[in-house]
């Protein structure tokens, strides 16, 4: 759809057009591949653990390697603190809806309940915790 609508404006505008995404709408596409990105953490990781409650079939050294390998790309990509927070969220918040989850502003003391990955994200945005935001 958008390079339909790209193609649209050059052949309107001429070779000499330049289009640029909005702020606006590059912050909900980062948004939602944070969101998407957290959301498929989860599940694999809560899959292996089913796995290993119900049939006993430990997956942990077989997918150590890859988790090791997408940590440090989380790494890369959002930063240390962020990456933090995400692999807290994946590995140690069983059912957020339940639970009383907080992230703790370390500058003020401020707490932060949060219980969505969209929630994760205002909140890590909030307390400027993205590398190159």
């Amino acid at each position: 759809m958008e390079e339909r609508i790209r193609k649209i404006l050059l052949e309107l505008g001429g070779e000499n057009i330049q289009v640029k995404e909005s702020k606006k709408s590059s912050e909900k596409k980062r948004k939602k591949k944070f969101i998407e990105l957290v959301n498929s953490l989860k599940k694999i990781n809560n899959r292996a653990v089913e796995l290993n409650y119900e049939f006993g079939v430990n997956l942990l050294f077989y997918e150590d390697e890859y988790f090791q390998v997408i940590e440090n790309l989380i790494n890369d990509l959002y930063g240390e603190s962020v990456s933090k927070v995400i692999f807290w969220w994946v590995y140690d918040v069983d059912d957020p809806k339940k639970g009383d989850f907080k992230i703790m502003d370390d500058k003020n003391g401020e707490e932060y309940q949060v219980k969505t990955p969209s929630q994760l994200y205002n909140v890590t945005k909030k307390l400027k915790l993205f590398k190159n935001l």
